[in-house]
């Protein structure tokens, strides 16, 4: 097992990890306490506010699982083109990717500002919760369109190593998220107290300043590899739309039944109880600190193996492959710590009443070993497969592990036989044990080696 890990005592691989795993960790951590923020000071206002944000937000979660997957998607190729230094064949790719993102993000915006009500009876059927859900969402859509590219444009910067930039962008965002929070849902500073419908205008003010900066990042001369311009948005290679739909199509497919599937699992648990709801929004919050390393480590992983395979090194990029596999394992043992650990502190901090707190403490109880599993198929799937190209084996286990599995087995379990909450949960997560199994024989037999680009 050890052994495996000698691949990382060489210097390039080293560096180039540490490179890109730590400023995204610091990303992720900013990304973190805006979360935090958010649901501290909505589950201060009470369980139905906290719930009907959180409600509301899985189907804003829905757009950015999407944007996640046109951006990962995008990565794929763009690593391995980064790897033979093809820039104009990169330009062409990003900006199919950036009009692809405003499309869809139109296409959630409209129902959202329409019928906002009819989107939160999709998720649940609490009254109360549809009613405020529905007042938080008509504002919140308005930062789709920003929130969705600055997410993509972000991203896709990662495949040339440059993580940076999003730090600054998150960490200004962070800043003014909270303060307008702060402002806006309690009414300080002299303005009236808003409630959920602050935290809404706060994320679209937060979200439009994220951006701009992004926007100014990417076309105003500060970004030195592509030196990309506006103008190059319409002037790209038409046959590029098919490599796109080739390659980027089937993870934002991927993404869109695994986000839409975690929208499932809240429904099933906004309809079983509304403490549900509440235990699981925290939950999630402290799963999100526990894996700020995973994720930082999984984009390095798939940059490092795209760019290798990108140079037609195969060999190489298996044995790199072994090494994480290895090193996914502990860096689990160590999520799950945290979560173990850290999960008595973390619920405390909420206004929430005393059966809630024993939802919530059960509910993180059994998340220590989710996350211990998460972790691993996060290296795995995200990292070492879909940065190796093996896009579609991806996919097809999302599909089957969640839709087939995971999510009728929890329904019934929840629904029907009105298990305990905790034990629904992990029903609910058991896709993550399944994907860790397969990914590890997928990654074992080497067929997971795809070369994307043309040759």
């Amino acid at each position: 097992m050890f052994k495996s890990l000698e691949i990382f005592k060489d210097t390039k691989i080293k560096k180039t990890m540490i490179s890109i795993a730590v400023p995204i960790a610091l990303q992720n951590l900013i990304t973190y306490f805006t979360g935090l923020m958010d649901t501290l000071m909505l589950g201060n206002l009470g369980e139905v506010e906290l719930s009907s944000a959180t409600i509301a937000n899985q189907y804003t979660m829905i757009l950015m699982g999407l944007s996640f997957g046109i951006a990962s998607g995008t990565n794929v190729l763009l690593a391995q083109y980064w790897g033979k230094q093809d820039k104009k064949s990169m330009k062409s790719i990003l900006s199919i990717t950036y009009l692809i993102t405003i499309v869809i993000a139109i296409l959630f915006f409209i129902p959202a500002v329409i019928s906002p009500t009819t989107v939160m009876k999709i998720f649940t059927d609490d009254i109360d919760v549809i009613n405020i859900g529905a007042i938080y969402l008509k504002y919140v859509c308005f930062s789709y369109i920003s929130m969705a590219l600055s997410n993509v444009i972000l991203m896709t910067l990662r495949s040339m190593g440059t993580v940076k930039i999003s730090i600054v962008v998150y960490l200004t965002s962070l800043i003014l998220n909270t303060f307008l929070n702060w402002v806006l849902i309690f009414g300080k500073l002299g303005f009236t107290a808003m409630g959920v419908r602050g935290a809404a205008i706060a994320t679209v003010i937060a979200r439009t300043v994220e951006i701009l900066i992004a926007v100014i990042f990417m076309f105003c001369g500060f970004e030195k590899h592509l030196q990309m311009r506006l103008i190059n948005i319409f002037k790209f290679d038409v046959s590029f739309i098919k490599d796109i739909s080739k390659t980027v199509f089937p993870v934002i497919l991927n993404e869109f039944l695994w986000s839409s599937g975690n929208s499932g699992l809240m429904m099933i648990m906004g309809r079983m109880s509304r403490g549900f709801v509440t235990a699981a929004s925290i939950t999630n919050v402290t799963v999100q600190f526990a894996q700020i390393i995973t994720i930082g480590i999984s984009n390095a992983c798939a940059v490092i193996i795209g760019n290798i395979i990108g140079e037609e090194k195969y060999d190489e990029a298996k044995t790199f492959a072994n090494g994480m596999v290895t090193l996914s394992i502990f860096i689990g043992v160590l999520a799950a710590s945290i979560i173990f650990f850290i999960r008595p502190f973390i619920i405390s901090l909420y206004n929430i009443t005393p059966e809630t707190y024993e939802i919530a403490m059960a509910v993180m109880g059994v998340s220590t070993f989710i996350v211990f599993c998460q972790t691993q198929a996060i290296v795995h799937m995200m990292g070492i497969l879909r940065g190796g190209g093996d896009i579609h084996f991806v996919l097809v286990c999302d599909i089957i592990f969640l839709w087939i599995c995971a999510l009728p087995i929890g329904a019934f379990t929840g629904l029907y036989l009105k298990l305990a909450p905790h034990i629904v949960f992990l029903i609910l997560k058991s896709d993550e044990l399944l994907k860790i199994i397969f990914s590890t024989i997928r990654i074992k037999s080497g067929l997971w080696v795809k070369n994307l680009t043309r040759q």
